[in-house]
């Protein structure tokens, strides 16, 4: 028979879980910086400013992980305090990127189109929507276990943040170069 666990052990069980997202979210965010500055240049380029939405759009993402890491590691919450807290967060870091999506320009560069743009803001649109409604069932349920939904959300925007720093890096570092040949001839 399972044993019945108050909400606050159930949220300080996942203690290492928070910590260990937090800490990835963190030294990511580091990489994307160091990624960006090697290629500053060419991102500040009129022609190129939805790539720097994009680089702004990702590190909402790792700043997401790290703001709800830090709200599950605050100890002695409420079931229902940390579901409002979700859905606060979840629903302003959608916001955001919706209006990125929205405001975007309608025409993309050879090296990164705009298809590759929206599908990179999608995914963590999705995140941000799930979070929110991790945060809605935790308010609505006396059930600590639909706290197990913000994995997958976690998952989607950690992952998809790495995914789309290293498109940054590559696809920029691309531009450049096919900039540099262009001059060159």
């Amino acid at each position: 028979m399972h044993e019945i666990v108050s909400w606050v052990e159930y949220a300080e069980s996942w203690h290492e879980f928070f910590l260990m997202a937090g800490t990835a979210a963190v030294t990511l965010a580091g990489l994307l910086f160091v990624s960006i500055s090697l290629h500053i240049e060419a991102l500040v380029h009129e022609s190129r400013s939805h790539l720097v939405d994009l680089a702004r759009a990702t590190l909402s993402s790792f700043v997401m992980v790290l703001v709800l890491s830090l709200m599950m590691l605050v100890p002695g919450q409420t079931q229902r305090v940390v579901g409002a807290q979700l859905v606060i967060v979840g629903v302003i870091f959608l916001g955001f990127t919706i209006r990125l999506l929205i405001r975007s320009p309608r025409t993309g560069h050879a090296d990164f189109s705009m298809d590759l743009f929206r599908r990179r803001l999608s995914l963590p649109s999705v995140g941000y929507a799930w979070i929110a409604v991790t945060g809605g069932l935790l308010m609505a349920s006396d059930y600590p276990c639909s706290l197990l939904f913000v994995i997958g959300a976690l998952c989607m925007l950690l992952g998809n943040a790495a995914g789309t720093s290293w498109d940054l890096l590559v696809r920029v570092a691309k531009l450049k170069h096919t900039e540099a040949k262009r001059e060159r001839e």
